[in-house]
């Protein structure tokens, strides 16, 4: 390298020192910093997983983690002296005979024609729930399947919706442009047990 391209990278060299070293115009550092704030809020919004299935018409979800089994179909035999709206009867899953309940009569539901389907093939499922004491299954006129859910997302319950409805629901959150309620899983396991078992 001769002395003149030595002399010239020792120039571009300095050259970017100074740039490196000078202030940074105002307010760039605060803006930078809050982009930053902004994307690891991203990274940081809390996310579950829940369970869509539909009621009648009613779009409602459980967290998944409470959510043991989803089956086909299966026919509900009758407890004598102790099957009424809520509690239906016993089911068969895999062998073992469990408890049957209708969250449409618990949560008030009614038939009203106007189902909104979100997908393709709809069959009335079986789905197994585990509470603190023990599994309870009821019958979904279909499972959506599992959502994962942004809980900065989820809205407040309307006025409009049903007493016993809006005490079973934790909130609303929109998926695929349909309303769907998330259901307090909680306070259903609670109420089925201090009635029904």
């Amino acid at each position: 390298m001769s002395d003149e391209d030595f002399e010239m990278v020792n120039q571009d060299r300095e050259a970017m020192l100074r740039l490196l070293d000078r202030e940074p115009p105002e307010g760039y550092l605060a803006d930078w910093q809050n982009r930053l704030r902004e994307k690891e809020d991203e990274h940081e919004r809390e996310t579950q997983g829940v369970l869509v299935f539909r009621l009648f018409d009613e779009w409602l979800a459980l967290e998944a983690s409470i959510v043991k089994e989803i089956t086909a179909d299966a026919t509900i035999h009758r407890i004598p002296q102790r099957t009424n709206d809520v509690l239906r009867g016993l089911v068969n899953v895999r062998g073992e005979l469990q408890l049957c309940v209708s969250l449409h009569a618990l949560l008030s539901l009614e038939k009203s024609g106007d189902e909104t389907i979100l997908s393709r093939r709809v069959h009335p499922r079986m789905i197994v729930i585990q509470g603190p004491d023990g599994p309870f299954v009821f019958r979904a006129d279909e499972a959506y399947g599992v959502h994962a859910l942004e809980k900065c997302l989820l809205q407040e319950s309307p006025v409009t919706v049903s007493k016993a409805m809006a005490t079973f629901t934790r909130g609303l959150f929109i998926l695929r442009e349909q309303k769907v309620g998330l259901l307090d899983h909680e306070l259903i396991f609670h109420s089925l047990k201090k009635q029904y078992l």
